[in-house]
C-alpha cells in the first residue's frame, strides 16, 4: 500500500514537472529580440535629442558661404590668395560633415521605426504561438530564428549609423563654432572689394 502511494506521488511529480517545464519554456530568440528592441528605442530617443534645428541652420549657412566663395571666385576684381586657403578649407570641412544631415536624421528615424515594428511583430508571434504569418508563410522555429537574426543585425547596423552620424554632427558644429568668425570675416572683406569695384565702374 505504501509502495503504491509512493509510486503515485512519483508519477504526479513527473507529470507536474513536465507541465512546469512546458509552461516555463521560452523561445531562445525572445531575449535577444527584447534587447534589440530596447537598443532600437534608445537610439530613437537619442536621435530625437539631436539639435536638429541648429544643425540644419548651420548647414544652410555653410552652404550659402560656399556659394559666396564660388561667385566671388569668378569675379575679376576679387582674388583669393594662398593665405585664404586654410580658412576656405575649414569652410569645406565643416560643410562636408553636415552635408547629409537631413537624410541622416530622416533615415535614422525611419529605420528606428522599422526595426521596432518588425521586432514587436516577431515578439508577438512568439507570445501568441502563431503558425502562419501575414503572407501565409508557415511559422516555425527556423522562421523565427532567421527573422530574429536579421532584425538583430539591422539594429547593430542602426547603432553604427547613429554613432557615425553623431560623430559627423559633433565635428561639423565644433568646426563651425571654431572657424566661422574667420570664414565670415574673409567673405565680408572679399564682398567689400567686389562692392567697391562695382561702385567705381
Amino acid at each position: 500500500m505504501v509502495l503504491k502511494g509512493s509510486k503515485m506521488r512519483y508519477c504526479i511529480f513527473i507529470i507536474a514537472s513536465i507541465i512546469l517545464i512546458g509552461c516555463s519554456f521560452e523561445n531562445p530568440s525572445k531575449g535577444p529580440l527584447e534587447e534589440a528592441l530596447a537598443k532600437s528605442n534608445s537610439i530613437a530617443k537619442l536621435v530625437s535629442e539631436f539639435p536638429a534645428d541648429s544643425i540644419l541652420s548651420v548647414r544652410e549657412r555653410l552652404n550659402a558661404a560656399k556659394e559666396d566663395v564660388r561667385w566671388l571666385g569668378v569675379e575679376a576684381s576679387v582674388e583669393f590668395v594662398r593665405s585664404d586657403a586654410p580658412t576656405i578649407s575649414k569652410l569645406s570641412e565643416a560643410s562636408r560633415y553636415l552635408k547629409d544631415a537631413p537624410q541622416r536624421i530622416n533615415g535614422l528615424n525611419s529605420e528606428c521605426g522599422r526595426c521596432a515594428n518588425q521586432i514587436n511583430g516577431l515578439l508577438g508571434i512568439i507570445s501568441s504561438g502563431a503558425s502562419i504569418d501575414a503572407k501565409g508563410d508557415t511559422i516555425n522555429e527556423e522562421y523565427i530564428s532567421i527573422n530574429a537574426a536579421r532584425e538583430i543585425e539591422a539594429v547593430a547596423k542602426l547603432e553604427e549609423v547613429y554613432l557615425e552620424t553623431e560623430r559627423l554632427f559633433r565635428l561639423g558644429l565644433e568646426t563651425d563654432n571654431e572657424y566661422w568668425a574667420l570664414i565670415d570675416s574673409l567673405l565680408t572683406a572679399k564682398k567689400g572689394i567686389w562692392a567697391r569695384s562695382i561702385a567705381e565702374e
